[in-house]
């Protein structure tokens, strides 16, 4: 006993030996503080400190990280010098500040994997992270990382697309973050003459930039360009664009304001690249319901392009020249590779013109994208746009129930080019009213069975919730293939509910009675009994008495409700629809409800998990940065008065209009659907 209590015994942490090891971690913790101090003296330009030849003016390490750090959160617009503790201007060039670097995660092929790929540039046009680039860039990307310089040196931040307008081959991309970011202000003027100075900027490897001095060759609204599969028009042509990473770039005139976004395009015959951009007004027609761009005067700068050089700006040398000390041979040397390696990734130049556009002899006015009215900062024509799509969303809904949801997602991703970013909430913001005010209609009608479907209401936002942070992390492709699978059904089952229509009115000319039809109908087999059995619209009154059992049970009862409730709330988190299509069915073969109390169900179901649902995406999206709170509200308090009398309209057309042809004409909408999404 005594030598077990020996060997068993453990000394106090206070006589083991822990001096060498504690010894290490000082040392290791002192190594590091004077790493820092190394880095933040060395590198005093990079992050805007200017270290001051008198020693009255430099600024410690301490104070040096303090002032870096609020800089990051404290970011000025572009143009506009910023001064920090000690004196002294930020030696990081403004321009390249707003610069970024497009690069991402492709979409991996059939039995393929995904590569990293740098895509081209963007630039940032709003202090909360928007980012407008050229929208080819992003095509084949399934993650969107965008490379910001920050005075800490390069960040990558991921990326949610918010709008596209491709006619014009235009991309907005948000930050997903909270941080300010340097920013540049565009110019008011929608004319530009020939002969201007501008310089065209890139940033093809997220460290690095290249710039160019060029001036304006030719403004053309007419003459098409290629680029891919898109026919552009309304382009710049410059000589300043010249390397595939200035694509997406910004092109600024001698004022340092945005007047293009850059598109570098390789000529098919002699190879070389054509240099354009598309004007900086087309933002503002296209973008201004979601961001305030800036437009105010800035300080005059007017010979400032005329006497830049066109050449590679590396952050290393700019690093070098703001401490006032010759470049490091290092860094010379990797400037040299660096011009090596930017001739040899021209695979990334996006098209192949096959002739130069006619030359523009007089200043441009484009008066189909000049101001227009604005209600809510929407121009008259996507104000009335988005009414009519609220309103037809709103006729699906009352025609045929269910559907809607389909059409106002599709319909804002088609017509409108917003992403999954903002439609998602638009929709489940939407889907409180539309169906809120439909489950009160269904319950005056006396077909809602709420004791039967308050159990399955926690299942459905606990879907809803589930399926929100699911569609997050969802390739866009993946989910336009659920949509087109999802329009694909409704289109079916339309033809089902056809099918089931004139199989009923066979059966009043027969005048059979109730057994016979009956045991008619219990004598079909096949895929279109089951069919009709189950997405059909007769209506099985005598298995209403079956559902007094659902809610009776142990462990059946809760997986039946999960089975009810879960799926149409996961359904509806990722793709901001109903999940009728899905509901309706499941009310009908598991709670054996006929097809209007089926419907009336699963409109109060998609009623509470919208709440939930709207709650959450406000939260989450705020929160994290990923787009401003207003934004979804304003675009869902446009749609939801057009969804309204939508539905008004939708339910008198079912009294005026034949059914079937009604179903006719639904079912192809929704195989357009389907195939634009699988398409696409």
């Amino acid at each position: 006993m005594s030598q077990f209590k020996k060997s068993s015994y453990v000394a106090p942490f206070c006589r083991q030996a822990w001096k060498l090891p504690a010894a290490l971690l000082v040392l290791l913790f002192l190594g590091t503080l004077a790493w820092g101090w190394h880095l933040v003296r060395d590198h005093a330009s990079m992050l805007g400190l200017n270290a001051a030849t008198s020693e009255a003016a430099k600024v410690g390490p301490v104070e040096a990280i303090g002032v870096a750090f609020k800089s990051l959160f404290n970011a000025p617009p572009v143009g506009q010098p910023s001064v920090v503790e000690g004196g002294g201007e930020q030696a990081v060039e403004p321009i390249r500040a707003a610069l970024v670097n497009i690069a991402g995660l492709t979409k991996a092929p059939a039995g393929g994997v995904s590569t990293y790929v740098t895509a081209g540039s963007g630039v940032v046009v709003n202090p909360k992270g928007y980012v407008v680039t050229a929208m080819h860039l992003i095509q084949d990307l399934a993650e969107i990382q965008v490379r910001v310089q920050t005075p800490l040196g390069p960040r990558q931040y991921p990326a949610k697309m918010v709008k596209v307008i491709a006619e014009h081959d235009l991309a907005l991309l948000k930050l997903v973050s909270q941080d300010a970011f340097p920013y540049l202000a565009i110019d008011p003027k929608a004319a530009l003459r020939i002969g201007d100075p501008v310089k065209a900027w890139g940033d093809p490897l997220g460290t690095d930039a290249i710039q160019r001095l060029g001036s304006i060759a030719s403004v053309d609204l007419t003459q098409p360009v290629v680029v891919r599969d898109l026919r552009l028009t309304h382009l710049i042509r410059t000589d300043a664009v010249f390397n595939w990473a200035q694509s997406g770039g910004p092109l600024i005139n001698d004022q340092e304001r945005l007047v293009g976004i850059n598109l570098a395009l390789q000529d098919a015959q002699s190879g070389r690249i054509i240099g354009y951009a598309i004007p900086a007004h087309l933002l503002v027609t296209h973008f201004q319901e979601l961001i305030n761009f800036a437009q105010a005067p800035q300080t005059p700068n007017a010979n400032k392009l005329a006497t830049a050089v066109a050449q590679p700006v590396a952050a290393q040398a700019a690093v070098a020249e703001g401490s006032g000390r010759a470049p490091r041979p290092a860094d010379r040397w990797w400037q040299q590779v660096q011009g090596f390696l930017l001739a040899g990734l021209g695979k990334h130049v996006a098209a192949t013109p096959t002739a130069d556009p006619v030359p523009a002899v007089v200043p441009v006015n484009d008066p189909s994208h000049a101001p227009t009215i604005q209600i809510f900062g929407y121009s008259l024509g996507s104000f009335i746009g988005l009414l009519l799509l609220g309103f037809v969303s709103g006729v699906s809904g009352g025609m045929m129930t269910m559907g809607g949801g389909i059409i106002k997602v599709t319909g804002l991703m088609w017509f409108f080019g917003y992403g999954l970013l903002l439609v998602r909430p638009v929709a489940y913001i939407t889907n409180i009213f539309m169906y809120g005010a439909a489950a009160l209609r269904y319950q005056r009608e006396g077909l809602l069975r709420f004791d039967l479907c308050k159990p399955l209401i926690p299942w459905a936002m606990s879907g809803m919730v589930l399926g929100y942070f699911i569609g997050n992390v969802m390739s866009k492709t993946a989910i336009q293939w659920l949509l087109g699978l999802f329009a694909l059904m409704l289109g079916i089952k339309m033809l089902v509910e056809i099918s089931d229509s004139r199989a009923r009115q066979r059966v009043a000319a027969e005048l059979l009675d109730e057994e016979e039809e009956s045991t008619s109908r219990g004598r079909e087999r096949g895929l279109l009994a089951w069919l009709q059995r189950y997405f059909g619209s007769w209506a099985d009154e005598d298995e209403v008495k079956k559902t007094a059992s659902v809610g009776q049970g142990g462990q059946q009862t809760i997986v039946r409700h999960g089975l009810l409730g879960l799926p149409m709330g996961i359904i509806s988190g990722i793709l901001g629809i109903t999940g009728g299509v899905i509901e309706v069915p499941l009310q009908r073969y598991i709670a054996r409800m006929p097809m209007r109390n089926a419907i009336a169900n699963s409109a109060t179901l998609v009623f509470f998990s919208s709440l939930v649902g709207s709650a959450v995406a406000l939260f989450h999206g705020a929160q994290t940065g990923s787009f401003e709170l207003h934004t979804p509200i304003v675009m869902a308090i446009i749609l939801t008065p057009g969804a309204f009398l939508g539905g008004l309209a939708g339910a008198w057309f079912t009294s005026v209009v034949p059914l079937n042809t009604l179903r006719w004409i639904y079912a192809v909408m929704m195989f357009v659907i389907a195939i634009r999404m699988f398409w696409t």
